[in-house]
C-alpha cells in the first residue's frame, strides 16, 4: 500500500499462472527437460525438413544414416511435420507449447489421411482447441484420443475415413505358429469388436477360463452370453451425434442403425439425479458415470470405463453417497491402488475434473472424455448445428436443380412446329 498526497493506492498480486499440460509444468524439473528435448528434437526436423519437389527417396535415406532411425520411421516423422505444415493454428500452438511428441505428430498424420483438403480449415479449428489446455496441469491426451478426436471431426464433416480396406470388408486370418499355436485375427467394425470383446470378457469372468478359452467357446456355440452396448444421444437436437461406451463418437450411420435397435432407453437428466441408500449403483447411475468419464480416471490410463468398476470417492461406509457426485470411473488397478491410500482424488461435480494426488506429492488433472460432459453437450451441439445446415444446403441444392431440369423440359419453343 502507497500513500501519496492523502490518497492511497493498494497494489493486488494475483496468480497469473496459465493453464498448462503436465508435460509442460513449469514447476517439475523433468518435464522442463523434457519440453526442452521435445523442442530440440522437433525443431532439428523441421530445420531439416526436404522441400516437396526434392528427391524423397533419397533424402530420406540419407537422414535415416544420419538419426540411426528407420527409413520407414523417418519417411512417418517427415510426413508428420508436412500435415503439421497444412494445419496453421495447431503448427502455432505446437511452437508456443512443444507438448505433442514425435509418437502424437504421427498419429494426427495417420488419422488425417485422405482427408479432404476443403475441411482442412474446419479440423484445424477443432484439433487446435481439443488440444489446448483448459485446467493447470493437465493430462495430455494420448495418441489414441487424439486419433479418436479426428475420427469424430471427420465423422462431423462426413468425410469418410481412410482404411486398408474395402469399405464394409470384414476379414478373418488364421496363421499357424511354429510351435504349435495358431493366430487368429479378424477386421470388424467397431461396435461388433466391442460387443466380442464384452462378451468374451463376460465369460470368462463367469467361468474362471482365460480369454482365449472363452473365445473359442462362443465361436464353437459352447456359451451364450448377453452384452450391453451403451449409446448415448441429445433428445433435444437434431441430427444429434451417437456416443458409443467403449468406443466414442459413431459415424452418423452406424449411429442410426444401432440407436434404431435399442431395447431399452434412460433418461441420463434422472439418472445423474439419483441418490441411493445403498452401496452398488443401479444399472442407469453406473451409465450415467461411465458415460461421463470415457475412461478410467487416472492420468494416463485409457482402459474403457465399461470395463471399469464405479468407485466412491468418500468411501460408503464413511457416509460417501452413492451418486454421480461421489462416483469415478476406475479401472480394477487403479481402484486398489486408491483403496489402499497410494492414491486419491478429488472431483470437481459440474465438469467431472478430478484432481489427483499421488503418495510422493505428484498432482494432475484428468478431464473426462464421455458425452455427459459440459464439453461433451457443446460437442453434440456443433455436430447438431453442422449436419442441419448442411443437409439444408443439400435440400436447396437439390431443389434448384430439379427446378432448372423441370424448366429445361417445359421451356417454350421460339419457332411453331412445321405441320
Amino acid at each position: 500500500m502507497v500513500t501519496a498526497g492523502g490518497t492511497t493506492m493498494t497494489t493486488v498480486t494475483t496468480d497469473t499462472t496459465p493453464y498448462y499440460y503436465t508435460v509442460n509444468n513449469p514447476t517439475d524439473p523433468m518435464a522442463v527437460h523434457m519440453t526442452t528435448i521435445r523442442q530440440t528434437d522437433y525443431l532439428a526436423w523441421e530445420q531439416i525438413l526436404p522441400d516437396e519437389d526434392a528427391d524423397f527417396e533419397h533424402t530420406v535415406a540419407t537422414l535415416s544414416i544420419s538419426t540411426g532411425l528407420t527409413r520407414n520411421r523417418v519417411t512417418q516423422i517427415i510426413l508428420a511435420l508436412y500435415q503439421l505444415r497444412d494445419l496453421p493454428g495447431l503448427h502455432a500452438l505446437q511452437h508456443d507449447l512443444f507438448h505433442l511428441d514425435t509418437q502424437r505428430l504421427i498419429a494426427i498424420c495417420n488419422a488425417l489421411f485422405g482427408l479432404n483438403p476443403d475441411h482442412l480449415a474446419t479440423v484445424d479449428d477443432h484439433l487446435t482447441d481439443y488440444l489446448t489446455p483448459t485446467t493447470p496441469n493437465q493430462v495430455l491426451p494420448s495418441a489414441r484420443a487424439i486419433s479418436n478426436k479426428i475420427a469424430a471431426i471427420r465423422d462431423m464433416l462426413d468425410d469418410p475415413r481412410a482404411t486398408n480396406t474395402t469399405p464394409g470388408t470384414k476379414e478373418v486370418h488364421i496363421s499357424p505358429n511354429p510351435d504349435g499355436t495358431t493366430d487368429l485375427q479378424a477386421t470388424l467394425d467397431p461396435v461388433d469388436a466391442t460387443l466380442i470383446d464384452d462378451a468374451i470378457r463376460n465369460h470368462a469372468n463367469a467361468t474362471g477360463k482365460t480369454a482365449a478359452e472363452a473365445l473359442v467357446d462362443l465361436i464353437l456355440g459352447k456359451a451364450t452370453v448377453t452384452v450391453d452396448l451403451h449409446l448415448y444421444t441429445a433428445s433435444d437436437l437434431a441430427d444429434a451425434p451417437v456416443w458409443a461406451g467403449g468406443i466414442g463418437w459413431l459415424d452418423s450411420c452406424t449411429g442410426e442403425k444401432w440407436t434404431a435397435r435399442a431395447t431399452r432407453t434412460h433418461d441420463m437428466d434422472k439418472a445423474r439425479d439419483k441418490h441411493l441408500n445403498g452401496h452398488d449403483p443401479c444399472h442407469a447411475l453406473k451409465a450415467a458415470v461411465k458415460g461421463r468419464d470415457g475412461t478410467c480416471r487416472f492420468p494416463g490410463c485409457t482402459a474403457k470405463a465399461i470395463n471399469c468398476d464405479c468407485d466412491h470417492r468418500v468411501n460408503h461406509e464413511d457416509g460417501g453417497g452413492t451418486c454421480v457426485h461421489n462416483l469415478c470411473s476406475l479401472c480394477r488397478h487403479h481402484h486398489n491402488d486408491k483403496t489402499n491410500g497410494r492414491i486419491t482424488y478429488f472431483m470437481d461435480p459440474i465438469t467431472g475434473i478430478v484432481i489427483w494426488l499421488l503418495a510422493d506429492g505428484t498432482w494432475a488433472v484428468t478431464v473426462p472424455e464421455g458425452p455427459l460432459t459440459p464439453t461433451g453437450a457443446r460437442w453434440a451441439q456443433t455436430v447438431s448445428q453442422y449436419r442441419t445446415k448442411h443437409r439444408q444446403r443439400w435440400a436447396a441444392a437439390a431443389k434448384a436443380e430439379a427446378t432448372e431440369e423441370t424448366t429445361q423440359t417445359t421451356g417454350g419453343q421460339d419457332d411453331e412446329p412445321p405441320f
